[in-house]
């Protein structure tokens, strides 16, 4: 067990020798207080997310050295549990990703405490005058700056271990990190593109190039080849339903309606 880390002894001077600090000496007064402070770090996560809560286990990536009795030692930060995590989200949608052990992203670390607003939301209770709380806002349920656990993973941050292949530089992707499904949005095209199947699924569908004209979602070619082959099967079988359309270019089976 690593013991407990030697006071700094720039940290006990009494008034009196704060007073007569030299700048030198504040200096390291100021630079050992922000020690204490945290702001942001890269991090990974220690085992996959919990759907149900949207939160993770996180481990800061590196290591930290701190002065103890015996001298410096390099310590690993023991793991974040309940990190809220953090994603594009807003106005009814939201992008979602399904996090895994050892994904990497970057922790930011709040000002304040915020487990009060982290549980309850926005604060809509009357607020009294005088009081200096902003009305819906939540009071800090302790009084702490930049504390290890006031934190959220924001995935996406990583190291040249992960870099992503075939990165689009003229287009905006959403996308499998090994490129083999993806949704490209270029200037002027859009692409959607899957290793085995693309599934689109709604009560209807509609493909048009703008003009208001429907676009093809088969060839005439495989549509007379369905009416030969496929379609006397379905009725062998006792397919009952509505017989298919007796011309081929101009229906509703061959454009996106």
């Amino acid at each position: 067990m690593a013991t407990t880390p030697a006071p700094n002894p720039l940290l006990q001077l009494s008034p009196s020798q704060v007073n007569r600090a030299p700048s030198a000496q504040w200096k390291q007064i100021i630079k050992h207080a922000l020690m204490d402070a945290r702001f942001s770090s890269p991090a990974f996560l220690e085992e996959d997310m919990d759907a149900q809560k949207q939160t993770v286990t996180v481990r800061i990536a590196l290591q930290e050295q701190v002065r103890t009795n015996t001298g410096p030692q390099w310590w690993d930060v023991d793991p974040i549990i309940l990190v809220p995590i953090g994603l594009p989200r807003g106005g009814g949608f939201s992008l979602t990703l399904p996090l895994k052990k050892g994904d990497e992203g970057l922790l930011i670390f709040c000002d304040t405490c915020f487990d009060l607003w982290w549980i309850n939301g926005q604060n809509n209770a009357p607020v009294a005058q005088n009081t200096g709380v902003a009305s819906g806002s939540q009071r800090q349920n302790e009084i702490r700056r930049h504390d290890i656990h006031d934190c959220g993973f924001y995935p996406g941050l990583s190291s040249q271990t992960n870099v992503i292949a075939n990165w689009s530089t003229d287009s905006a992707q959403l996308r499998r990190d090994d490129g083999s499904a993806y949704v490209d949005v270029a200037s002027e095209i859009v692409t959607v593109s899957g290793s085995s199947q693309v599934a689109i699924e709604a009560p209807a569908v509609n493909i048009s190039d703008g003009s208001g004209i429907p676009q093809a979602l088969m060839t005439n070619t495989f549509y007379q080849w369905w009416i030969a082959n496929i379609y006397p099967f379905v009725q062998s079988k006792g397919y009952v339903g509505p017989p298919p359309p007796a011309t081929g270019s101009e229906t509703t089976v061959l454009k996106g309606q």
